[in-house]
């Protein structure tokens, strides 16, 4: 497990250096020819399986292979290799959350992975309609002053984090992770009641600045790749705080048995006393 774990961990690794090198290529050519850089735009095959030699001297050869082979993938088969890349993403971070656990629990991190198997699906179909709706027009009238494509990344950012993440992530995780964890709707409802608001506020510390960053300066086909080794971070983060679903589980069963005991003993301590007055 600690083998798969550091390998993934530094596959991870080259794939955000790679997606930063290759936005920062992207920018500094569009600076230096005074041309703004297109908010949604579908690029050719050379331009995402082709990253110059300079930006990639420092890695090792077999990496550099293996992020080629990556990229013709994702060119070739984009929904199913970022949703893989999502998956298996998941399952490292849940794993090194479950770490700290004295045993691993492999309903929780089954239900980690096809919750972002499920989701990346969904971002695969959201994405290209928030950028292609959030270009800047909505804030432009109040800040008339301000570049169109900071305003557009804004846009972008918060149509992201506070219409997506509340009503469509964070609703998909709880019902799809505490179904596949066999736990009862009112466990389920009381353990989102616990940690969603929490949650929230971790979500938009953490994801504000990177999914400006993603949208702003990342190529379209790398967006959710990136965000998917970002997301190795917050995955950890989302299965240490709400992943497991044993307490909630735990204390749905043991308050079921409270009420029907109690008054079973209630009852018999009546006949009892009934009985005893009758007798005098």
């Amino acid at each position: 497990m600690k083998e798969l774990i550091s390998f993934f961990t530094l596959l991870c690794a080259t794939t955000f250096v790679h997606s930063f090198q290759i936005s920062s290529i992207s920018t500094s050519s569009s600076r230096h020819h005074h041309v703004t850089r297109p908010m949604h735009h579908q690029p050719s095959r050379n331009s995402i399986l082709h990253v110059p030699a300079s930006s990639t001297k420092l890695h090792a050869e077999p990496l550099e292979v293996i992020m080629t082979m990556y990229k013709q993938s994702l060119f070739d088969y984009p929904v199913p290799t970022k949703m893989l890349t999502g998956g298996i993403l998941a399952f490292v971070g849940d794993a090194v959350a479950q770490s700290r656990e004295p045993e691993y629990d492999k309903k929780r991190a089954g239900a980690f992975v096809s919750f972002d198997l499920v989701y990346r699906a969904v971002q695969c179909s959201l994405f290209p309609t928030i950028v292609d709706i959030c270009d800047g027009h909505f804030l432009a009238p109040v800040l008339p002053d301000i570049d169109v494509h900071f305003l557009g990344t804004l846009e972008q950012t918060f149509a992201n984090q506070f219409l997506v993440i509340p009503f469509i992530y964070y609703p998909v995780f709880y019902s799809l992770t505490g179904y596949l964890q066999g736990l009862s709707f009112e466990a389920n409802v009381e353990r989102a009641q616990n940690t969603l608001i929490p949650l929230l506020k971790r979500n938009w510390l953490f994801w504000i600045p990177v999914q400006y960053y993603q949208f702003g300066y990342v190529d379209e086909p790398l967006q959710i790749p990136f965000l998917c080794v970002a997301g190795l971070a917050w995955t950890f983060i989302l299965s240490a705080y709400a992943g497991s679903v044993k307490t909630f589980d735990e204390e749905s069963v043991a308050v079921v048995p409270v009420v029907p005991v109690e008054d079973e003993i209630e009852k018999s301590t009546i006949k009892k006393l009934k009985a005893k007055w009758l007798k005098v």
